[in-house]
């Protein structure tokens, strides 16, 4: 061999060798894993520092190590000033103290990172606990006491006061029905007001009078759904309406009328008094029935 070709040798060995002395040169620094104390099946992160004075070309690997006692689900690389960090997120299934499996890096390896799973089964006496009898939830006989005398008290209860609660459930019923009509209304106006200034006044009108109309037509059951301005007070009047409903509702209409078919200007101002005014109305009517409806119930009884 001439001295050419052993210096040739020497130098193609030296670039084998180099990467080698480089993974030996880089030492764990750090293991942190993140909880401190875990079991089978939990998700851990191990946070393992290296530390070196090199620039290192690191690359995850894809797909990452798979065995049967661990699953790796992520792995992150952190540059640091000093090395690096990384990040490997997994899920252990054995029990005691194991090395993660070797991860390669690109440029480096990693291993020897030990983990140590703990155990939920106390160390000691594992023998089967001897067998128990079944316990009973604090309470418990109470509640079946209670059941028993629902089952026989309430049966002689119903019978006993039967007439009067099915007379209060059909009043309770009639009353329900009765008050949807104006529950349905002041939601209607809460839309409309908050409308106020995206509708032009014709527009807004046709609105508030046809929830005007629906209402006292249901409320007082009169035909006034398809009645003229000048019908609407006497309809009124024949479903005995009181007075003040009905000069408010006709004061209602007549100014409708004017903005609906004569073009009449209407301010915000205008808008907002008769959206008060009708759910103002609508109050009173509501509250007169509640008023008979209890003077009812009290003669009745």
């Amino acid at each position: 061999m001439t001295v050419r070709s052993f210096a040739r040798t020497l130098i193609a060995l030296g670039l084998i060798l180099t990467p080698v002395a480089t993974l030996h040169s880089q030492a764990i620094a750090q293991v942190v894993l993140l909880p401190q104390t875990f079991f089978v099946g939990d998700m851990v992160e191990a946070r393992v520092v290296v530390r070196t004075t090199e620039t290192l070309s690191l690359t995850v690997p894809d797909p990452l190590p798979v065995t049967e006692w661990i699953t790796i689900h992520s792995l992150t690389i952190v540059q640091r000033a000093d090395g690096f960090e990384a990040r490997i997120v997994f899920q252990p299934f054995f029990v005691g103290t194991r090395q993660l499996p070797v991860i390669g890096l690109g440029a480096m390896e990693l291993s020897g990172v030990s983990v140590f799973v703990s155990s939920l089964v106390e160390a000691g006496d594992l023998d089967p606990a001897p067998i128990r009898d079944q316990m009973i939830l604090p309470g418990t006989r109470f509640l079946i006491a209670l059941l028993v005398a629902m089952v026989v008290f309430v049966p002689l209860l119903v019978l006993g006061t039967g007439k009067w609660i099915r007379r209060w459930i059909r009043y309770l019923v009639g009353r329900w029905r009765e008050n949807r009509p104006y529950r349905r209304l002041m939601k209607n106006l809460k839309v409309l007001q908050a409308e106020m200034n995206q509708v032009d006044g014709k527009r807004y009108y046709i609105r508030l009078l046809d929830e005007a109309r629906t209402f006292f037509h249901r409320h007082f059951h009169a035909s006034i759904l398809a009645a003229t301005t000048e019908e609407l007070e006497g309809r009124l009047e024949e479903a005995k309406a009181p007075a003040e409903i009905r000069r408010g509702l006709v004061e209602m209409f007549r100014f409708g009328d004017l903005v609906k078919f004569a073009q009449q200007t209407v301010t915000l101002e205008d808008r907002t008094r008769h959206l008060d005014e009708l759910r103002r109305l609508a109050q009173m009517a509501y509250r007169n029935r509640k008023q008979s409806d209890r003077s009812r119930v009290d003669v009745g009884s």
